[in-house]
């Protein structure tokens, strides 16, 4: 059989071992009264071993280099002369050499159901770190589906791909609850029918940006394509200031006078040196609430009404921003989560 050259191989690290996570926590809980519960926590996990894709046949730069030249600077090329085909293209390769560790605390008060109300109210702070949070999530898509590039920006220095993981959201605020609207008894059957037993439910979550990565598609390192992975170069641009004081607006959630593109012709080969999800998203304020009440239809049958109220605020809640530094919508938020929205419907039960 014949293969097409330069060929392009994804393969399994040789000896490659499974992965594990080793957990730990310490809590301490303490009942108050009027059936509350105080309950403060300390969360630790470390994952090790864990599998990622790097590009293990990466281009080396040298005088003369071009992006249409990559593949005959591989360090694996196998070119059989100057103007002759190569035996290898990129090289994917899965390894188990990347680590994760997470450390939170967290505080809960919970109000156990009395009087017709019911509580649960928790804060987390958090910070997880890894190499990269993500496998294959964007394939071979042209641009970011979720804030990172599965693949190193320095194929040559993985170390430097350590930082915050992709959901990475320090704060986070939770609250759910439950209300019976209390109802004077009456001796009108009606009234009682209508008005008696109806719940109030509400759930709540608040939480800070999440991070992501400025990367600069115009690659100026001159590396490789790598198809078996991504389907975008993974350059980065130069950082200059914190990209995390800007306007924070739908039109400039980050600005691009932070950031420095490298130029082609003095710095070509060169990597920039912003590092790994350096650069944190919008958060997310959204509130949903629900009111319900069963009515009886028989012995062993009732019907359920329910009108739910979801993103009760309307809160824009945005997506991430364009984090193209070569694009002319870099920086614009393009996408925001769903707004408020009712429902009501009617659930038979028998």
């Amino acid at each position: 059989n014949s293969f097409p050259q330069p060929t392009t191989v994804l393969t399994v690290e040789n000896g490659m071992r499974p992965p594990y996570a080793q957990n730990w926590n310490f809590s301490v809980q303490h009942s108050l009264p009027g059936n509350y519960l105080l309950d403060v926590r300390y969360i630790g996990n470390k994952g090790t071993r864990l599998p990622r894709m790097i590009e293990a046949n990466p281009a080396v730069y040298q005088p003369g280099a071009t992006s249409g030249n990559a593949d005959q600077r591989r360090i694996n090329a196998g070119c059989h002369g100057a103007d002759a085909p190569c035996d290898f293209a990129s090289v994917g390769l899965i390894t188990d050499s990347t680590n994760s560790t997470y450390h939170a605390g967290q505080a809960a008060l919970t109000r156990r159901f009395a009087n017709g109300l019911a509580f649960v109210g928790s804060y987390t702070y958090s910070k997880s770190l890894d190499y990269v949070s993500t496998f294959n999530v964007a394939g071979s898509a042209p641009r970011l589906v979720a804030g990172e590039n599965d693949l190193a920006q320095n194929p040559f220095n993985l170390n430097a791909e350590h930082g915050p993981s992709l959901f990475d959201a320090r704060h986070r605020f939770v609250f759910s609850g439950s209300y019976e609207i209390p109802f004077r008894v009456t001796k009108m059957r009606l009234a009682r029918a209508l008005f008696a037993g109806w719940q109030i439910n509400t759930i709540a979550n608040f939480s800070s940006g999440t991070p992501f990565t400025v990367y600069d598609s115009a690659n100026v390192a001159l590396q490789g394509s790598s198809p078996e992975i991504t389907g975008f170069y993974s350059s980065r641009p130069n950082l200059i200031s914190d990209p995390n004081t800007g306007p924070h607006t739908a039109d400039s959630w980050v600005t691009r006078s932070v950031f420095t593109s490298l130029n082609p012709q003095t710095q070509a080969g060169q990597f920039g040196n912003e590092g790994r999800n350096a650069v944190r998203g919008p958060g997310i304020a959204n509130v949903d609430l629900s009111l319900l009440k069963s009515f009886r239809l028989g012995e062993n049958s009732r019907v359920q009404f329910r009108a739910e109220c979801f993103n009760i605020a309307n809160h824009a809640n945005f997506g991430l921003p364009d984090n193209d530094v070569a694009s002319p919508n870099f920086g614009r938020v393009l996408e925001s989560g769903a707004p408020r929205l009712f429902q009501a419907g009617l659930k038979f039960i028998f």
